[in-house]
């Protein structure tokens, strides 16, 4: 169990553990490692530009995602200040389903850990399991933080869906992401690229995903070098 995604990750690298309990949620992905948890939750720390996720806790989700080590999210809702309007550092009130469905989309993840006051908000978050997709959708809400960013960044959020080939692009793009973060391809993104109906070299370039992406990724490229990379 950590805050620290360098402190995790070496855990993770050392091969003796399994499962990895780490706080994952749209704020504290944007903040570099540290000892100090409390920075966390500290304002001043959301008062700058904040732009895209950092690369030390992207470099974490890799390496579980590559080792096979299952992570379990503590903090979704940022110890419910993301719930809040007038205490996130998003600038902005997030939904239980929107801070779980975000968690669950990152590499690795396995189970959310939902924190509770009452019986009414474990409920909330149980809802998740028969909550539409537009109830989970956190790309419109992520879109208009004030002060955050993640223009030019997949999210992971399917906004681009439907591929008029079938492309999963959601999917493609996060191998891919995967990749790069390692410098190479490792086996078990290759394997399961390998698995999907239809891969990034049967993009047409047609680019309806991009039209359709809350966030701008630039997403005809990102097929064009999968298909370089992953060799179809």
């Amino acid at each position: 169990s950590s805050h620290n995604p360098l402190s995790a990750r070496a855990a993770v690298e050392s091969g003796l553990i399994e499962v990895l309990m780490f706080s994952i949620n749209p704020c504290y992905d944007l903040q570099p490692a540290g000892e100090d948890c409390a920075a966390l939750w500290d304002g001043r720390n959301y008062e700058g530009a904040l732009v895209n996720m950092d690369p030390e806790r992207e470099a974490l989700y890799e390496a579980c995602s590559r080792l096979g080590v299952g992570i379990t999210v503590m903090k979704a809702f940022g110890g419910g200040d993301l719930l809040n309007a007038r205490l996130s550092p998003a600038g902005r009130a997030l939904t239980p389903l929107q801070c779980i469905h975000y968690a669950l989309t990152r590499p690795a993840v396995a189970a959310v850990m939902s924190g509770a006051h009452t019986v009414e908000e474990l409920l909330q978050s149980v809802s998740y399991e028969t909550a539409s997709d537009a109830e989970r959708d956190y790309a419109a809400a992520f879109a208009s933080f004030p002060k955050i960013s993640w223009q030019g960044h997949c999210m992971y959020c399917g906004h681009c869906a439907p591929c008029p080939v079938g492309i999963d692009v959601a999917s493609v793009s996060k191998f891919l992401n995967l990749a790069k973060a390692q410098g190479q391809v490792p086996e078990t993104v290759r394997e399961h690229y390998a698995l999907l109906p239809h891969t990034a070299g049967e993009c047409a370039g047609c680019g309806a995903c991009e039209g359709r992406c809350p966030f701008g990724v630039k997403v005809t490229e990102n097929m064009r070098q999968a298909a370089s990379l992953f060799g179809r």
